[in-house]
């Protein structure tokens, strides 16, 4: 390997309480058959950038994380230790322990939660190249949603979603600049990127990936396990999948049409484009992404749009439809289906969408359980005949492909 070989400690932080995982520890709970902790750990120890790597447990889980490490004959782990109160003190322990190691302190540290087990070598390569040259560097994925700031539940902001990311692990620093930032920083923080901007450090930010997902709930749990499913290219030990198991491909189609009304942005795609009139609807009015969620419940034998969020529950009242791609793709991944190919065609005499394509592309593109797809959207008018040519609404047709997530 090249003279980088080493460079890069770790402190893997596996110390929460799991308290929303319904009774049970999501560090040390079984994914496929070994600890979620045993995943990343495994990445670490399979990588020539990784050095020393330091497990960080609970008191209660010691034993746990002892035997995972002695279980998957992980060489690298230097020391299983128990966590403080706070995340932060957690990492702390860790950091430590590095210092007190026969080699003195490494070059480069990354910090990484044991619940997220879909880190991989190009993401550490990523994260390491960052770091070389601004000093911190964290994963994240650009913010998917249209984002509130809401005090009192009161809507008071909307900030630009273009210019946010959602911050994942691991997040990788120079060891003295997290060290300099852990003796300075005094107040709680969630992550260790913010430690080093509340003492003026500069952060950069690298490409994470969707499925690097933090297990939290135990939807997020099972979610995991397809994950791992379709990276492995395994079959599901899971009985949700025997619908789609020795199943080809199926398909299905979706429709959907509003009214313009009055006032805009118009939101069509997952994208807020520039025009007097919006469409009217129970949620947001997407068409587009309503018929493309219908499209991908039907081809998963999962009813309609209507019947999975009724527009009778005031839950989806201005609800942004993105979320009903992402959940549909979900349920759908549950029933053991994974969506391949998304083709789609908007039917509008105006605005001109053309150019907001490619936009609306990496929107849909960004959806968990579709990011990898095929994805084909266009436009058409009607010549100015009926409603829409009039300029009274807008429709879109998709139809989705999927393919079972065994295969």
């Amino acid at each position: 390997m090249s003279d980088g070989a080493g460079r890069l400690a770790v402190v893997l932080v596996a110390a929460g309480q799991s308290s929303r995982m319904d009774g049970v520890d999501k560090q040390v709970t079984l994914l496929r058959g070994e600890p979620v902790i045993s995943h990343s750990l495994r990445v670490f120890e399979e990588s020539d950038r990784v050095g020393p790597v330091v497990l960080v447990m609970s008191a209660g889980n010691l034993e746990a994380g002892k035997a995972a490490v002695a279980g998957g004959k992980f060489a690298k782990v230097v020391a299983v230790v128990a966590g403080g109160e706070r995340r932060q003190d957690s990492v702390r322990v860790g950091l430590d322990v590095l210092v007190g190691q026969d080699t003195g302190p490494p070059e480069f540290v990354a910090v990484h939660d044991g619940a997220r087990p879909f880190i991989d070598s190009e993401m550490l390569e990523r994260g390491l190249s960052t770091a070389e040259k601004i000093g911190a560097a964290i994963a994240a994925v650009p913010v998917k949603d249209t984002i509130k700031v809401a005090p009192h539940r009161l809507v008071t902001k909307t900030p630009d979603r273009s210019e946010m990311w959602a911050v994942q692990t691991p997040q990788i620093f120079r060891f003295d600049v997290l060290e300099a930032a852990y003796e300075t920083a005094t107040e709680d923080v969630t992550d260790d990127a913010s430690m080093v901007e509340a003492v003026g450090g500069l952060v950069a930010v690298f490409d994470g990936s969707n499925d690097n997902i933090k297990i939290t709930t135990p939807e997020d749990l099972e979610l995991a396990g397809l994950i791992f499913d379709r990276r492995a290219g395994g079959s599901a030990s899971s009985s949700s999948m025997g619908a789609a198991r020795g199943a080809g491909s199926r398909s299905g189609v979706g429709f959907d049409g509003h009214r313009l009304v009055e006032g805009g942005p118009l939101r069509l795609g997952g994208v807020d484009i520039e025009f007097d009139r919006h469409l009217e609807g129970h949620s947001d009015g997407d068409v587009l992404l309503h018929a493309i969620a219908s499209a991908i419940l039907g081809a998963a034998g999962l009813g309609d749009l209507g019947g999975m969020f009724p527009s009778s529950d005031q839950r989806y009242a201005n609800y942004d439809s993105t979320q009903f791609v992402k959940e549909s793709a979900r349920q759908a991944l549950k029933a053991g289906w994974l969506v391949d190919h998304v083709d789609a065609t908007i039917i509008a005499q105006r605005p001109r969408l053309a150019s907001e394509l490619p936009r609306m592309m990496e929107q849909l593109g960004a959806v968990e359980g579709i990011a990898s797809s095929s994805i084909n959207i266009k436009v058409t008018s009607t010549d100015h005949v009926g409603a829409i040519g009039n300029g009274e609404g807008i429709a879109a047709q998709a139809v989705v492909t999927l393919v079972p997530a065994t295969a």
